[in-house]
Parts: C-alpha cells; sequence; structure tokens
C-alpha cells in the first residue's frame, strides 16, 4: 500500500511539473514594435531604390540598385542578413536606366522579377523578366509606354500592371504637346517567356496627369498613384483592354494647410477592400475605400516624430516625405508601414479604425543615421520599403546614402 501510494505522488508530481512546463503558443500582440535590427551599405553609388520581399519563402528579398543597373538578392534571417552576388542586366541601350521591380508568386514553381527599364532619351521603356532564383533573363517586353516608374504583378501571376510616368521634370526631351503618362498592361497567361502586350493605357487628361506606383490585390483590382495631379486609379487587370468607362480616378484632398497631396506609396489591404495612400508633398495618409473612392481625413506624420529626429526644415512641404508602405494584419490589428525618406525612418501605424490611426512605433535606417540627425536634407533617403506578411521582418531601401536597413516586429524577435 505505501509504494502504491508513493507511486501515486509521483505520477501527480510529473503530472504536474509538465503543466508548467508547457509552453503557450497563443501570444498576442498588441503593438508592431518595429526596431531597426542591422543596417549594410552597398556598393557606392548603387542607389539602392526598390526592395521587395520574395513571395512564398521566409527569408529572401530582392532589391535593385538603380545607379549600377544591378539586381541583388538578400537573404536573412530575425537577426542578420547578406547580400548575394549582384545580377548584371543587360538593358540593351547605353541611355537605359532601372527604376523599379516587382517579384511575382510563384508561376510554375518560379519566381519572376520584372525589372522596369527607363531610357533618358524619351524613347519608350520596357520590362525586363528575370528568374529569381537563377538571374536568367527570361523574357523582355519593349516598347512600353515611356519612363516606366512603378510595377506590380497581379496575385494570381496572370498580369503585370506598369506605372509609366513619363515626368517632363526628368525628362526634358519630352514635347510640350505630349500630357500625363499611361499605364502599361502586358499578359502574362501564355507563360512569362511569352509576355505580350495588351495595352499601354493613357494617362494624359491633364499636362501632368503621370502615374508613379501601383498596387494590386487578389481580385485583380489595381490602384493608381497619379502623383503630380494628387489623384488615384482604379480599375481591374481582368478588364484590360481598358476603356475610359472601366477606371474610376479619385481627386485626393489637401491638408489642413492646402498642400497638396502628390501620391506616391500605396498598398492594398489584404481584405481587398481599402488601400493605403502615402503623400509624399504633404506627408499625410489616408484610407481609401475601393468600391466607391472615399477616403479618410488626411494624418499628417510629422505630427508623431520625436523631438529632434530628422526632418528637412527648408521646406513647408515634403518634409518627412512618405514614400513606399505596407500593410500586414496580425491579432486583430491592421499596421501601415511606411518608409519616410526625409527623416531617415520607417515608421508603423494601427490603421485598424482607418478613420483614427494610431502611432505605434518608428525606427531609424541607414548605417550613419546620427550623423544624419537635424540636417536640412537627409543624406540617408528612405524610399523602397519591403514588409513580410508574416513573420514580421521589414527592409528600407535608402537611395541617397547606398544602404538597405532590416527591421523587426515584436513577434519575430520572440
Amino acid at each position: 500500500m505505501k509504494k502504491a501510494t508513493v507511486l501515486l505522488m509521483v505520477l501527480m508530481a510529473a503530472f504536474w511539473s509538465c503543466e508548467d512546463d508547457v509552453v503557450d503558443e497563443t501570444i498576442s500582440y498588441d503593438s508592431f514594435g518595429l526596431e531597426t535590427v542591422m543596417s549594410v551599405a552597398t556598393a557606392a553609388d548603387a542607389n539602392p531604390e526598390i526592395i521587395r520581399m520574395v513571395p512564398g519563402t521566409d527569408d529572401k528579398a530582392v532589391f535593385v540598385a538603380s545607379g549600377t543597373n544591378q539586381l541583388f538578392t538578400i537573404t536573412y534571417s530575425p537577426t542578420n542578413f547578406t547580400f548575394g552576388d549582384p545580377v548584371n542586366l543587360d538593358p540593351g541601350s547605353s541611355t537605359a536606366e532601372f527604376t523599379s521591380i516587382d517579384v511575382s508568386i510563384a508561376i510554375d514553381g518560379i519566381n519572376y522579377i520584372a525589372v522596369c527599364v527607363a531610357e533618358t532619351d524619351c524613347a519608350p521603356g520596357s520590362v525586363i523578366f528575370v528568374d529569381a532564383a537563377t538571374g536568367a533573363t527570361v523574357s523582355t517586353v519593349s516598347d512600353i509606354g515611356n519612363n516606366p516608374d512603378g510595377c506590380a504583378f497581379t496575385k494570381d501571376g496572370k498580369f503585370l500592371i506598369v506605372a509609366c510616368e513619363d515626368d517632363r521634370e526628368d525628362r526634358a526631351c519630352k514635347p510640350d504637346s505630349v500630357w500625363g503618362g499611361s499605364v502599361t498592361i502586358i499578359d502574362l497567361q501564355n507563360g512569362v517567356a511569352n509576355a505580350s502586350l495588351i495595352q499601354d493605357y493613357k494617362v494624359n487628361h491633364a499636362v501632368d496627369s503621370e502615374p508613379e506606383h501601383c498596387e494590386t490585390a487578389a481580385d485583380g483590382t489595381v490602384v493608381v498613384s497619379v502623383q503630380e495631379t494628387s489623384q488615384i486609379m482604379i480599375f481591374n487587370a481582368n478588364d484590360a483592354p481598358l476603356e475610359a468607362a472601366d477606371v474610376m480616378i479619385v481627386d485626393l484632398p489637401m491638408d489642413a494647410g492646402d498642400n497638396e497631396a502628390e501620391p506616391d506609396g500605396l498598398y492594398i489591404y489584404p481584405d481587398g477592400t481599402q488601400a493605403i495612400i502615402s503623400n509624399e508633398r504633404n506627408g499625410t495618409f489616408l484610407t481609401l475605400d475601393l468600391s466607391d473612392g472615399s477616403y479618410s481625413a488626411p494624418y499628417t506624420v510629422e505630427n508623431d516624430l520625436p523631438d529632434g529626429w530628422q526632418r528637412d526644415a527648408r521646406k513647408s512641404t515634403k518634409r518627412t516625405e512618405p514614400e513606399e508602405c505596407s500593410v500586414i494584419e496580425k491579432d486583430g490589428h491592421i499596421y501601415a508601414i511606411f518608409a519616410l525618406q526625409e527623416a531617415h525612418a520607417v515608421v508603423v501605424y494601427d490603421v485598424t479604425d482607418g478613420d483614427n490611426p494610431v502611432f505605434d512605433s518608428i525606427s531609424e535606417a541607414g548605417v550613419a543615421w546620427e550623423a544624419d540627425n537635424l540636417m536640412e536634407k537627409s543624406e540617408i533617403g528612405s524610399e523602397g520599403a519591403a514588409v513580410h506578411p508574416t513573420n514580421g521582418m521589414v527592409f528600407s531601401a535608402n537611395e541617397r546614402e547606398g544602404s538597405v536597413t532590416m527591421f523587426s516586429a515584436n513577434w519575430a524577435r520572440e
């Protein structure tokens, strides 16, 4: 009887000990809690501008060095990242420059990088499609719109959308008689090797109606920022070739000081109903309803910068200059993440209630960010932003300094 009692006590002790050791895997997070992990310099004058995560991976990203016409892959963990060997592409012209990239979902097992190529002599642009794993050029689509400046694959991999800016300010050779820019739609349904031009839809309703950037939703919805005229275009890629009736144009509001918005970055929410819009001129962001074009009041980022944080004090506009942005969901919260070009920073807001954004966190970008404080113009220049949809890792491409910075969210540090 004594032996049985002792055995029972031992078993009970073991049970309770095991209970104490059980790991609670249902941890939830009430903030993003952005923190800088590390920054790495690229080659001199590389001008890293646009950076993207590779869909379907948890440790790969890619960026374009527009100053040297190269692609670089990144392999990362929560605590470190390294660059791969550069991929040197032949743009086919001595007057060409790489401006932007996007990375597709796996199409027949392969992620493809679309590289936008602009011609400085005002010739039509092109897109080079590259195998992300090997760096091999798969196909090129030429004679698209002038000065392609942003691109996005549709989420099903059927199309590539290209915002062709044709900016007169950057291209003095543009004739006065030519207005605006265009949006190019490329068909990938017969395979990326057989990519073909569907349409170069003219966006020329005003002298400076110049598309800047674009993003897509799962149902084929596309949003395009038309920067100088402070507008957003909304259409569905599945309606291509487009007619005017297929396109909604939304005029964005000025801020409280009557400063134009001039949208740059934009990103569609995971549920596909709204988009976040970052406005570089007046330093605001807002949420846009994709069904009817209604929007929230502009929210000024500079109001939340800590004392002494970098801003361009020379000007009344473009003081923080929100550039690329992203939106992710985590534990019932919706977070918007912005690269701030004039503030050497990435900033995060909780936009679960789009009408009432709540500042979450901010963290520094760049290798020499401490020397960048309280300067008139940031020498870091955080422009590109890439955010993984689940693992809590964030990158910024810092074009002026020539560096890439990696950040992490709370849940990536557990």
